[in-house]
């Protein structure tokens, strides 16, 4: 029997903010793009993320997504 993979890519962060339900979303939260993008660079500055290929071997590590 065949095994199916389903092959999907995540939205680009501009197909989400550009989403209208998104916009409902956001809205109802009290923000706008702009309010939404500095939270996330915020938070992402917060965080000490590193490329996969310098976290092998390390336990402790937080690779980032990409």
């Amino acid at each position: 029997m065949p095994v199916w993979k389903l092959m999907v890519r995540e939205p680009s962060l501009e197909e989400l903010l550009g989403d209208e339900m998104m916009s409902a979303v956001m809205r109802s939260a009290g923000l706008d793009r702009t309010g939404l993008r500095a939270m996330l660079a915020d938070v992402a500055g917060r965080l000490s993320l590193r490329p996969r290929s310098a976290c092998l071997g390390e336990p402790d590590c937080r690779p980032s997504a990409a």
